[in-house]
């Protein structure tokens, strides 16, 4: 007999307890609007519990504890109350071990709910070092979830990130959590993963047996299901401005499933009881009047709504080159961060561009380590072979121009690029400043050293000159 499960799907919230600006796709362009934040996304928990009683499963596929100045200055701490009052069934994670994994599993006591993640081990073992999957019940029904956690933290994220543990792709983790589960007798095995789009879909392609995946990382909207083999597959946005919701009938596999991509604009209210939890948080109280603090104002849009560019990326680059006196700067191309409408800026603002606030650093490269950390860049981006993906938008910088050929293999994708109102010589050296090794890593160039100002504070020196106007924005210009 058939039996219903509704499923809801959160994805790379990024901390963001509060409604924010974000970037929605229209005819005209990019337009930013208010959106999202943890009491709408309760608004609609609420709702469907109340229409599908016993009934509702809530996964989240990670970037959860991370993406606010709070969540980085509590470790995650401050995320978990409105976690808990959620009611989230399992998660898994990506930036949430950027105070380690060992306080990510401390986290997990506090939240109630497992963290998995079968393609993580402790360092140099094969013993997992969070609980690998999950067998749940709702509605009379058994469902296995596979947590995957992302497979680029020990890759190419700062070294505290994967202290302590081991990361693999997770596809034979994968295959071996789908037969242990089927032998036990599920009715449906969900895949949770931080793998990314691309490589979800690869990897469905590779592992019979999955059911239902729920990707993350990538941040896309998929406004209905794919299904890949046998497996239907969705991703819910970012930033806790969107969420997914599924209604599956459930009967030796999927008979039929029904989908809402649910945007959290202003036609959906804010839960009070949330509200009221924000109100009286005391730690987000002892961030507000820093935060709240005016900075200066920007006549120009601020967000990452491109691949290829981000104005908000601008700001950073142009501070750091102001602050350095360098006349090229580089960022990671981060994806989080949601949007500002030009006009004034707070303080939260910059750290929602850079929540880190890390340190600027400078080095020296030859023009050839610049070409070749470009080429590098592009592959790792928009490679053809979804699992050698890093992940993140394309690299950010300031100070260049780059013509480049995206359909070209490895290798041969970069075409020229301009320093000024000249060619890049291969054997001239360049100084550059820089924000994380994630944009300069040290296998590129020489002389890497800390420069003495953070990226908060550049920027705020930046705008004490005036409103931000950048206009140019052709750094890459794809021929």
């Amino acid at each position: 007999m058939a039996k219903y499960l509704s499923i809801v799907q959160i994805n790379d919230t990024h901390a963001n307890l509060y409604p924010h600006g974000d970037v929605r796709y229209t005819s005209e362009g990019f337009r930013i609007e208010t959106l999202g934040g943890y009491p709408r996304i309760m608004t609609k928990v609420k709702e469907y519990r109340e229409k599908y009683p016993q009934e509702v499963l809530l996964l989240d596929n990670g970037d959860t504890l991370h993406g606010t100045r709070e969540a980085v200055d509590t470790k995650g701490e401050v995320m978990v109350p409105y976690l808990q009052a959620l009611g989230v069934d399992a998660m898994t994670f990506h930036w949430d071990s950027a105070y380690t994994p060992a306080h990510l599993k401390s986290l997990e006591e506090k939240l109630g709910y497992p963290i998995l993640a079968s393609n993580v081990y402790h360092r140099g073992t094969r013993k997992h070092f969070f609980q690998p999957s999950a067998i749940l019940e709702k509605n009379g029904l058994t469902i296995g979830v596979i947590g995957l956690a992302s497979n680029i933290i020990q890759k190419n994220m700062p070294a505290v990130f994967s202290e302590g543990a081991d990361f693999t792709d997770g596809i034979s983790e994968a295959r071996a959590q789908v037969k242990k589960l089927r032998r036990q007798g599920v009715d449906l095995v969900v895949l949770l993963s931080h793998l990314g789009y691309p490589q979800d879909i690869a990897l469905l392609e590779q592992v019979e047996g999955i059911d239902l995946c729920l990707s993350g990382h990538t941040h896309n909207r998929v406004r209905s299901p794919q299904k890949i083999g046998g497996a239907y597959i969705i991703q819910s946005g970012a930033l806790a401005s969107s969420l997914g919701f599924l209604r599956l009938k459930v009967d030796q596999g999927i008979q039929s499933i029904r989908h809402e991509y649910v945007v959290l604009d202003k036609t959906i209210p804010q839960d009070r009881g949330m509200l009221a939890m924000l109100r009286k948080d005391k730690v987000l109280a002892s961030f507000a009047n820093e935060l709240d603090t005016p900075v200066g104002s920007s006549r120009v849009d601020l967000h990452r709504g491109s691949s290829f560019f981000g104005t908000m990326d601008y700001l950073l680059l142009d501070a750091m080159r102001e602050a350095t006196g360098l006349p090229i700067a580089f960022s990671n191309g981060w994806r989080y961060g949601g949007a500002v409408k030009k006009g004034k800026l707070t303080r939260r603002h910059l750290y929602t561009i850079v929540p880190m606030n890390p340190m600027i650093r400078s080095a020296e490269l030859t023009g050839q380590e610049i070409i070749d950390m470009l080429e590098d860049n592009l592959e790792s981006t928009f490679s053809t072979q979804p699992f050698q993906q890093m992940g993140g938008y394309i690299k950010r910088c300031a100070g260049l121009r780059i013509y480049f050929k995206l359909e070209n293999p490895y290798g041969q994708r970069i075409q020229r690029v301009f320093a000024g109102d000249k060619e890049v010589d291969p054997r001239a050296l360049y100084q550059v400043a820089y924000v994380t090794r994630q944009a300069v890593p040290e296998r590129y160039g020489k002389k890497h050293k800390d420069v003495g100002i953070k990226a908060v504070e550049a920027m705020e020196q930046l705008l004490r000159k005036g409103p931000y106007n950048r206009k140019d924005l052709e750094t890459y210009i794809p021929v």
